[in-house]
């Protein structure tokens, strides 16, 4: 008997866990960089350094891991159709792309020192929930791409700037079983990276891409719990304090400049800027920031994912339409 009421409750228990989240996409594809690169001078010569944005020796592990089994033939890449690549084509076709962009002759050893050293970021496929009780993203990762990225210096509007110059994609990674958390690593504690929610493009609907019959309601309900004070929010990860309503409120607002257009009696047409006070709506934010933890599992290939915290940001323009940056309207954080 109470073996019994034992299986009730945890049945309960996963129905109601179950009823709390609700799916944000079914399929998304986005781009992680891992390094950040910078301009080094030195009197001979400028260089890029780049600072990791994961933990370097468990990042490199978790490649090594991958591009072992991929040579012996115990996990194939794909491509985003699901087409196997074997090892080999990869090889040549990553040389002749080599060669042809630098106009030289690349050895077998030269360009496996560059699947060893230069993958510097890394794209998922993935799959969205989130948690109606506190509106927290999770993720679970259905495939990963790692992208050889490799940079130049060029001279641009008076200063020195890194530009990519080359970048090919190994193939995609899928999982071969269900996550196991008895090897796993930790790739990273906190990585934050920002990227667009909604792309322009027609055909690729999955890139960079929620739909909004999921999206709008999940940022209207967002909203709604974060001004009725359903959610806690902050103005940064590490804030102490969460917000109260009145900044919430104020957090929305912007000014808009217009300019108005009048004609007197005598048919003067004269104009006069004036401020008008805004809010920021869902329509309004297109670009996501999260910060997360990552995880390896070395047996079955899965990236873990912990969401940490996310803000939904709203793209600045000036005037003259020119980009200004993102702003973050505020973050919802798992502690």
């Amino acid at each position: 008997m109470k073996r019994l009421l034992f299986f009730a409750s945890a049945v309960l228990f996963a129905t109601f866990l179950y009823s709390q989240e609700r799916l944000l996409t079914m399929k998304i594809v986005y781009e992680v960089p891992i390094m950040q690169g910078k301009i080094a001078s030195s009197a001979t010569k400028d260089s890029i350094v780049y600072d990791y944005l994961v933990d370097k020796r468990f990042w490199w592990q978790t490649i090594d891991q991958v591009n072992a089994l991929a040579k012996n033939k115990k996990l194939f890449f794909t491509t985003f159709k699901g087409d196997s690549i074997v090892y080999d084509s990869l090889m040549s076709s990553l040389t002749l792309a080599l060669n042809k962009q630098y106009g030289k002759t690349h050895t077998p050893l030269e360009v496996q020192k560059i699947i060893e050293e230069q993958i510097r970021a890394i794209k998922f496929e993935e799959q969205w929930h989130y948690d109606e009780s506190n509106m927290l993203i999770g993720k679970r990762v259905l495939a990963f791409n790692p992208v050889i990225i490799r940079d130049t210096i060029v001279f641009e509007q008076d200063e020195l700037k890194i530009k990519p110059l080359f970048r090919y994609e190994l193939g995609w990674v899928r999982p071969k079983g269900e996550i196991l958390y008895k090897d796993t690593v930790v790739v990273a504690r906190n990585i934050e990276f920002a990227i667009p929610i909604y792309n322009p493009q027609p055909y690729r609907w999955w890139d960079s891409h929620l739909e909004a019959e999921y999206s709008v309601p999940f940022l209207e309900t967002l909203i709604d719990k974060a001004e009725n004070g359903h959610i806690k929010v902050y103005e940064a990860p590490s804030s102490s304090e969460e917000f109260i309503k009145p900044e919430i409120l104020k957090r929305k607002q912007f000014d808009v400049l217009e300019t108005l257009v009048s004609t007197d009696q005598y048919g003067n047409v004269s104009e006069r800027d004036t401020i008008i006070k805004s809010s920021y709506t869902s329509d309004n934010i297109d670009h996501f920031r999260f910060g997360e933890e990552w995880y390896f599992d070395k047996v079955n290939i899965n990236f873990i994912k912990n969401t940490n915290y996310f803000a939904p940001m709203v793209s600045i323009f000036g005037k003259q339409g020119d980009f200004r940056g993102l702003y973050p309207l505020y973050y919802i954080r798992r502690r």
